[in-house]
């Protein structure tokens, strides 16, 4: 395959030696019996030509005498020496053959002419064979080498199409074409687009020390960086002499000749694959040939690859797309979906931190309330309108990518110090309106960022604007529901103030009208008087249906007692009143909160007790109320019949569990959450936490 010189000190010195299949042939049959059999019959001929008759004439008279016959048999060793030994040992038997043949045709012959003329025919026939044999030799050997070659292309390409795995295509690969060419140490550089640099992914022979000597090649840098760059062959016949060498590894590895291909696909550089030796070699023209074949085949690997890879990251990058959208429909708090959609964005990007811009248009300024890998304290930088990256971003609406945050004119001080270096910043946009600045960057070092990045980072900022625009509508109908509800509760106070101060007063009046009228110092009749009792009764059924209408409408316990007492009436009246044994718990100090919370978590908890009693079969039931530090906790339990929870809250509407989206809502206006734990047959938790700070808690 190649031809190598071995000297001392690899000085290019001494002589080439002979091939190696030549070398183990000669070394293997010299002494051999072969050899042996093939001088045994030059030694037979040569008795039988030298000690037999001269004269006797053969084949029906033809003048040939047996000698001319003995001479033709010489023929027969030369083509054994020459199929056994090859053509150097064909001809070295031919001339002995005729050196044993001339002095019998010379000095012995009694026709010297003609047996000289014999012996030259004996010669060129044998001539002619051993050229034949040795034809058939190096077509044979021919055969051979192009079947060798043939099976190592076809082992490369069922290395390279039998995995979509780089790393194990390149590292099998490379095994293989260092095995076929029996040389000692190579090395595979992939071609980062980003960096336009070499990144070398796989090497043999070399210690992990000089493998790290030549991670990293720029492109037009050292052999395999010239290679890269030019997308053609080179042969290094020593390249510890080359002046081309830039990296000391290769001299300290004591490398020498080395061949490097470029790895090529469409016409396009992928990479570089060089292979080389500790010995000064001479590569013949078919090994040159058949790793250029090798280096193409890996060249497509390496683009099935990479396609591959770009399949399986569009398909994460969908994926986690169709994430940030579930998460905006699932959700509708900022505080919960941008720190999320922050870190996906990171995440897709391949970035080392992030942060979320948002324009207040009432004070004109820019704040950065969302941030991921970056100090919190950033979280408190303002820059008026127009200034920063956030604000160049917010008045051309376009993408800005910038290489190194700490020589971009506008940059924030603040972020310098917190080592951002490079910057991908997309507007946050939903529709024609522009929320804000999303960007995603690198720490300490600078990096380059691809226009799929910034695709990808457009995709995920329209989300995001999706998302604030959802919030902003949510809050809108939020802040109108409270409205609503403080109208609707302000309307049912004023109604139940007037039946409590008016309608049940004139209701009380008559019952004591009735009761003076039935006195038995009236002495009515007994049908009058049946009359009477039958009134009394009546007023006193309906006073007490007003005021237990009045306690649904607005109990006056919760207004001049609280929260505590009035969830102890609810309990209460469903213990009395249905025969459901109920149970109220308080932890933390039943302390005052203010009257829009503390009327909140008590509908809530009417509610939830109402559905206990008309629907879930319960026997039992806990009431549950904590005050914790920054939130109340509100919980009722019962061992009902349960039901199926759906996935999502808005399901409710098809089963008609318009009570619980009303609990749910309810919670939500205060910035609480309400959870919901059933299975049927196993009872319902219905959990509801409201975040309570100081300002909210009532005297």
């Amino acid at each position: 395959m190649r031809s190598c010189w071995a000297g001392d000190g690899g000085e290019g010195t001494g002589v080439e030696a002979p091939p190696d299949s030549l070398q183990r042939r000669w070394g293997w049959r010299a002494g051999g019996r072969s050899l042996w059999m093939i001088g045994a019959v030059l030694v037979a001929i040569a008795l039988l030509h030298y000690l037999t008759p001269q004269t006797r004439p053969l084949f029906f008279s033809v003048p040939l005498s047996r000698h001319t016959l003995e001479r033709v048999l010489f023929i027969l060793p030369v083509a054994g020496a020459a199929f056994v030994l090859g053509r150097m040992g064909g001809a070295v038997t031919l001339i002995v053959a005729v050196l044993l043949m001339l002095p019998r045709a010379v000095w012995l012959s009694l026709h010297p002419m003609d047996a000289v003329a014999e012996v030259a025919a004996v010669a060129i026939v044998g001539y002619l064979v051993t050229w034949m044999i040795g034809a058939q030799e190096r077509e044979t050997a021919q055969r051979q080498k192009a079947l060798s070659r043939l099976r190592t292309i076809n082992a490369i390409n069922s290395i390279v199409t039998g995995s979509l795995d780089l790393d194990q295509i390149l590292n099998d690969a490379l095994d293989k074409v260092l095995e076929m060419m029996g040389l000692e140490a190579g090395l595979i550089y992939f071609l980062d687009q980003q960096t336009d640099e070499l990144v070398l992914v796989a090497y043999r022979g070399l210690s992990e020390e000089s493998a790290a000597g030549v991670d990293r090649l720029r492109l037009g840098e050292g052999f395999c960086g010239r290679v890269a760059q030019s997308g053609e062959l080179m042969v290094v016949q020593d390249s510890c002499q080359d002046p081309r060498l830039t990296r000391l590894a290769v001299r300290r590895e004591g490398l020498r000749s080395q061949v490097i291909v470029p790895l090529k696909s469409k016409g396009e550089v992928r990479g570089v694959l060089a292979v080389a030796t500790r010995r000064l070699c001479r590569f013949l023209p078919e090994d040159l040939e058949l790793i250029a074949v090798i280096g193409n085949q890996i060249g497509v690997a390496i683009e099935h690859a990479r396609l591959h890879r770009d399949v399986a990251r569009r398909l994460h990058i969908q994926r986690r797309l169709n994430e940030v959208a579930e998460k905006i429909t699932s959700e509708l708090e900022l505080e919960r979906i941008l720190p999320r959609v922050l870190q996906i964005a990171e995440e897709l990007i391949g970035a080392d931190a992030g942060v979320i811009a948002l324009l207040d248009r009432e004070s004109k300024t820019i704040r950065y309330p969302y941030l991921h890998n970056l100090p919190p304290a950033l979280s408190a930088v303002v820059v008026p309108e127009g200034e920063g990256l956030a604000g160049e971003v917010l008045e051309t609406g376009r993408p800005i990518v910038i290489e190194d945050y700490r020589t971009y004119p506008k940059a924030v001080p603040a972020f310098v110090e917190a080592d951002v270096a490079s910057v991908v910043a997309v507007p946050i946009v939903s529709g024609n309106q522009i929320f804000g600045m999303l960007a995603v960057g690198s720490l300490n070092g600078t990096r380059r960022f691809t226009e799929g990045d910034v695709e990808v980072l457009v995709s995920v900022g329209r989300q995001a604007g999706i998302a604030i625009e959802n919030a902003r509508l949510y809050e809108n109908m939020r802040f109108y529901a409270r409205q609503i509800v403080q109208a609707q509760e302000g309307e049912r106070k004023r109604i139940a103030q007037e039946l409590h101060d008016e309608t049940i007063q004139v209701l009380i009046a008559i019952a004591r009208r009735l009761e003076a009228l039935a006195s038995p110092r009236r002495r009515l009749p007994e049908p009058v008087m049946r009359s009477l009792d039958q009134l009394r009764d009546l007023a006193g059924q309906a006073l007490r249906e007003i005021r237990r209408f009045v306690q649904d409408l607005r109990p006056p316990v919760l207004d001049h007692l609280g929260l505590v007492a009035a969830l102890e009436g609810l309990v209460d009246d469903l213990d009395e009143g249905y025969g459901i044994e109920a149970e109220l718990r308080v932890e933390g100090g039943g302390h005052r909160l203010l009257p829009e919370v503390e009327l909140v978590l008590f509908r809530i908890a009417q509610e939830a007790l109402s559905n206990v009693r008309r629907h879930s079969g319960a026997s039992r039931v806990t009431v549950q109320v904590a005050f914790c530090p920054g939130q109340v906790r509100l919980s009722v339990r019962d061992n009902g019949c349960g039901f199926t929870v759906p996935d999502r809250i808005g399901n409710l509407v098809a089963t008609g569990g318009l009570g619980l989206i009303g609990m749910h809502e309810r919670a939500r206006t205060l910035g609480g959450i309400l959870e919901i734990q059933s299975k049927t047959g196993e009872g319902t938790t219905i959990t509801v936490n409201i975040p309570v700070r100081p300002e909210m808690r009532g005297g």
